[in-house]
């Protein structure tokens, strides 16, 4: 649900209704709508989603139980613009679904959704570059980049109550 505070948009987490408590956690998961928004072109309570469904439970039924494409949610402009950065959407979405868990408990923290996102941009750069060797200085941070990255479309497969 959205709400409008000193004219700028807050998302508002079911734990903030409960305990009226802005945390961490509650800021993770309005930054997981965030990343939702930019992917799908569309407002948290956008009059293009069905049933007027919030985005987080439309793209969660879109995506795991209706199993459809994840292109499918995907802004159109930013799939004609940016069609070759597909597979960096697939990973970003799967940080915007970690980011909207349910379970605050169960949400990065923002330092690990930015070295995700960082990792993903780096992972690209890395591609750009075919003769560019990869210096790896932490190889358990390195084994921890690599396998989000070949997991995302396990995260978004997952049931919706993990």
């Amino acid at each position: 649900m959205s709400i409008l505070a000193n004219d700028s948009i807050m998302c508002k987490t079911a734990e903030y209704g409960y305990s009226l408590r802005i945390t961490e956690k509650s800021d993770v998961y309005s930054y997981g709508v965030v990343l939702l928004e930019m992917l799908t072109g569309m407002e948290p309570t956008d009059n293009r989603i069905p049933e007027g469904a919030h985005i987080v439970t439309w793209v969660i039924s879109e995506i795991r139980e209706k199993k459809r494409e994840f292109t499918c949610i995907i802004d159109q402009q930013l799939l004609i613009q940016c069609g070759t950065k597909t597979p960096e959407m697939l990973q970003v979405l799967g940080v915007a679904l970690l980011c909207v868990n349910p379970s605050p408990e169960e949400r990065p923290t923002m330092k690990d959704v930015t070295a995700m996102l960082k990792e993903i941009r780096h992972e690209n750069d890395d591609l750009d570059k075919p003769n560019k060797g990869m210096v790896v200085t932490n190889p358990k941070a390195a084994v921890h980049c690599s396998s989000f990255s070949r997991s995302c479309e396990l995260l978004i497969e997952s049931s919706s109550s993990s």
